[in-house]
């Protein structure tokens, strides 16, 4: 209990911060500054900062069951537990 504690007290100003970096990020975007990027076809995107057991996979599997009937499907991944980028 009190370790638990002493983490969230050691870790709530990497939150803080990660929360600033966002807010700016999402102020750059809102302002112009940054530009997101469009393209010809509907997009889904499916992911977040959240490593594994999140539950993605299950969740892509299964909006490619409902949708390949009505629409040509292509996927895209990173690959589970890919170390390199690109």
């Amino acid at each position: 209990m009190i370790q638990q504690v002493l983490v969230k007290i050691l870790l709530s100003p990497f939150s803080l911060l990660y929360g600033v970096g966002v807010s700016f990020r999402n102020f750059l975007y809102s302002a112009g500054v940054l530009k997101g990027v469009e393209f010809d076809l509907p997009v889904i995107s499916v992911g977040n900062l959240s490593v594994g057991g999140a539950g993605k996979t299950p969740h892509i599997e299964y909006l490619i069951r409902q949708l390949r009937e009505y629409v040509h499907i292509a996927t895209l991944s990173r690959g589970y537990k890919r170390k390199t980028k690109g």
